[in-house]
């Protein structure tokens, strides 16, 4: 049925019925959608690939780090605290309890203090899932 031709004269049952079938084909493609991803991803990271192109298309990989903060407390023992501002955040009492934080994007420019920075900074790094992005060929935000 395509959406067009639904009318305000459909019987409640049939609109009901027709709800549950489209959310029934919703669950199918996102699970098909899940699975089609994953093996995107694992066979672009199987070989290295962070760009794979198709006649029509370009799927970009990039991948997600998050870091330990456990692992990243060294840091505070070898590092001025000058070169920690905006980088680390201490714990704190607010209304509530806030953990310690780690913005690791400005955090990078302590890559520069030395190799026991580099040392912890790459032991604490947590890769997640990364994300895919899959561009029409040529669209200028496929890169």
């Amino acid at each position: 049925m395509n959406y067009k031709d639904i009318s305000k004269t459909d019987k409640l049952e049939d609109v009901i019925d027709e709800i549950k079938a489209v959310e029934d084909q919703l669950e199918n493609l996102g699970e098909k959608h899940y699975i089609l991803y994953r093996q995107v991803v694992e066979a672009m990271e199987d070989q290295g690939a962070t760009i794979a192109r198709t006649d029509t298309h370009v799927a970009k990989l990039t991948p997600k780090v998050s870091y330990d903060p456990s692992i990243l407390a060294k840091l505070r023992e070898i590092t001025d605290p000058e070169d920690l501002d905006g980088v680390y955040t201490p714990e704190h009492e607010e209304i509530r309890m806030v953990p310690e934080r780690w913005n690791m994007t400005k955090g990078r420019k302590l890559l520069k203090l030395g190799n026991d920075h580099q040392a912890i900074i790459e032991d604490a790094k947590i890769f997640g899932n990364p994300s895919l992005k899959v561009f029409v060929k040529g669209d200028n935000s496929s890169g």
